[in-house]
């Protein structure tokens, strides 16, 4: 499987929205504080995620 930058995002997409709904479960966050966990954990997954694609092609 060859790691594309759509898969990065993807994976680091989802990585980050399961990290973030489980810190809102840890912490016993309210509906718009768990919206807002997910939300930003998963944009910030994804722009990791792309990241470690482009450093893994680079190299």
């Amino acid at each position: 499987m060859k790691l594309t930058k759509e898969i990065g995002i993807s994976l680091g997409f989802l990585a980050g929205t399961t990290l973030g709904s489980g810190i809102a479960f840890l912490f016993r966050l309210q509906a718009y504080e768990i919206m807002a966990s997910v939300a930003l954990f998963g944009i910030a997954g994804a722009i990791a995620g792309l990241c470690v694609q482009q450093f893994i092609f680079n190299k």
